[in-house]
């Protein structure tokens, strides 16, 4: 149980984490990075800089399921704590 409630507070976490970059106004798309042997989630700025990793994966799967949920939420323009 304990690791479901650190799961759940994870994908809160780097849910927040985006809408306030989105909210930023800085913020162009995400994109995928590695750190460590990990997958990372990224922001990339509209300088072309990222952001310190959002979320972090070890299954490539469970990265690229992620980044497809924030594509969908930036394309809709709902804000990320609506997910």
């Amino acid at each position: 149980m304990l690791s479901t409630k650190k799961q759940l507070s994870d994908v809160q976490l780097w849910q927040r984490n985006l809408a306030s970059l989105i909210r930023s106004g800085l913020f162009v798309r995400a994109d995928l990075g590695e750190s460590n042997g990990l997958h990372t989630i990224v922001g990339v700025y509209g300088d072309g800089s990222v952001s310190a990793p959002m979320a972090k994966y070890a299954d490539f799967r469970r990265a690229e399921d992620a980044l497809e949920i924030i594509h969908r939420l930036v394309q809709s323009g709902h804000s990320a704590e609506v997910n």
